[in-house]
């Protein structure tokens, strides 16, 4: 297995420089958390580069002092958590956002876990084909990176979808069998947002050895949706773009209902995030830059695969988040698991993560479910967790 060195984001020195990702890592270090990156090997079957030897990015932080006993053999088998993406924003931004104290995985880390956080093809520090390729999108996004990169209109070179859920799936099995033999466990628990419910809780469906836990964050969910794959690979496109403005005003900030709701500077710190991760697309288009984002087809996840989920499972959605009405349903069709628990957020959007009023809260009944798979000591339930109004 190849291991990247520690307390790196994985990428050339300058780059890391230009980026300021240095002072993240010496934050963690000062607050008693280890972090590794790995580049973790694996057979693509993305249709672009299928067959081809790629490294997915996977980055590890855990306390310093289980660190210390798992390299001198005395925590072999300690929790690991594997946390899975959507389809727009990669992994770091969400589940590491370096602002004060909204990082999960250092939450987790703290609390004693081994935390992982993977990027799918397509998207952070993970392969990437056909998507520095300005002329694999749509006219319409086309004309967003005019004339920065673009000049003019022109024809794809991949006409084409990049990644789909049976990718997904191929990549998290190879990054879970990595945790498996990296740490001597025998299942990984899963924590995946928004089209990482698909991700982690289909995986979950059809690898119950392997799962332990779950945890879904506004998993979205089609109870009738198809069992199986289109023809593959699908006419279309590689990608799409998302300004800052259609992802933190017209997906995000539209759906703000609350006063307070985001903290003042955190939208900002966002974005910087979302470029961080994308040095290619924060130099495209508006001075903003842009996020690059791969267009999938998906499908396997339905009530039929719900029925086979047998790890427990937190599903935990916002009031405001266009996926909520697929909260309950999932709930109800997840027959296959004696332990399942929902839990409403109010005040919460899609993007709950990075909202003042429940993060902490989302961050411990984590905690509890990967421990005990309890709410509050409840193995079972539907509850609306309230805003403390002042």
């Amino acid at each position: 297995m190849q291991k990247a060195n520690e307390n790196t984001i994985g990428l050339p020195a300058a780059v890391i420089l230009s980026l300021g990702l240095t002072l993240s890592a010496t934050a963690d270090a000062q607050h008693g958390i280890k972090a590794t990156d790995h580049q973790v090997p694996h057979v693509s079957t993305v249709p672009v580069n299928a067959g081809d030897d790629v490294e997915l990015y996977v980055r590890e932080k855990l306390s310093q002092s289980l660190a210390a006993d798992l390299d001198a053999g005395r925590a072999n088998g300690a929790q690991a958590v594997l946390f899975v993406h959507g389809s727009l924003a990669s992994s770091i931004p969400v589940f590491d956002f370096s602002h004060e104290d909204y990082s999960w995985m250092d939450r987790l880390a703290d609390a004693g876990f081994d935390t992982f956080a993977m990027d799918h093809t397509g998207f952070g520090y993970s392969p990437r084909p056909a998507m520095d390729d300005p002329c694999n999108l749509d006219r319409d996004n086309q004309k967003i990176v005019m004339p920065n990169p673009l000049s003019a209109h022109c024809e794809p070179t991949y006409g084409y979808t990049l990644n789909n859920s049976q990718s997904d799936w191929d990549e998290i099995d190879t990054v879970v069998d990595y945790i498996r033999e990296l740490r001597g466990v025998e299942r990984v628990s899963l924590v995946g947002w928004s089209r990482g419910g698909p991700r982690t809780a289909g995986y979950a469906a059809r690898h119950p050895d392997k799962v332990d836990r779950l945890v879904l964050l506004a998993p979205a969910y089609t109870p009738d949706g198809p069992a199986e794959a289109p023809r593959l690979p699908e006419a279309g496109y590689p990608m799409r773009l998302m300004t800052r403005e259609m992802y933190t005003q017209d997906r995000w900030h539209s759906g703000i209902a609350c006063d307070g709701q985001v903290a003042p500077g955190v939208e900002a710190r966002v974005w910087e995030a979302l470029m961080s991760v994308d040095v290619v697309g924060s130099g495209w288009g508006p001075a903003d830059g842009v996020m690059r984002v791969s267009n999938a087809p998906a499908w396997g996840w339905n009530r039929d695969y719900a029925a086979r989920v047998t790890a427990p499972t937190l599903i935990m959605v916002g009031e405001q988040d266009f996926l909520f009405d697929a909260a309950e349903p999932l709930y109800s069709d997840l027959t296959g698991t004696a332990n399942k628990y929902l839990i409403k957020l109010e005040c919460a959007t899609h993007y709950a993560f990075w909202e003042q009023f429940h993060y902490k809260q989302m961050q411990d009944a984590a905690i509890e479910w990967l421990t005990n798979a309890t709410h509050q000591g409840h193995s079972e339930g539907i509850r609306t967790l309230r805003v403390e109004r002042r």
